[in-house]
């Protein structure tokens, strides 16, 4: 019984998590919409580590919109983890707010 519920768990958990989780805005031009995908640690941490170089004056190679790209690139993914992450009252309004949130997703440009 507890295999199967580890099953359960696990097949529920990976269907839930290879999909999207919010809409696809298609009144986004498609090569400006950023998808949830983008929405990585990884990406998260390249972004705050390209912000600290400009703040310290250490990264010159920046034009005007890597300022705010980066920080939608941190906050869509707080936003996506706390989403996937929260659990009972509290998941609908996280992922209700990276939903908002990717209404809106697109590049600056």
């Amino acid at each position: 019984m507890k295999i199967l519920t580890f099953l359960l768990f696990f097949l529920t958990s990976f269907i839930t998590y290879a999909n999207e989780l919010c809409p696809t805005n298609k009144n986004i031009a498609e090569d400006m919409r950023i998808p949830e995908s983008h929405y990585s640690k990884e990406n998260a941490d390249l972004a705050l580590k390209k912000l600290q170089g400009i703040v310290q004056g250490s990264d010159k190679k920046y034009e005007w919109i890597t300022v705010p790209n980066a920080l939608k690139t941190i906050e869509g993914y707080i936003l996506k983890r706390d989403a996937i992450s929260a659990k009972g009252a509290m998941q609908e309004y996280h992922l209700s707010a990276f939903c908002t949130f990717m209404e809106s997703s697109a590049w600056y440009d």
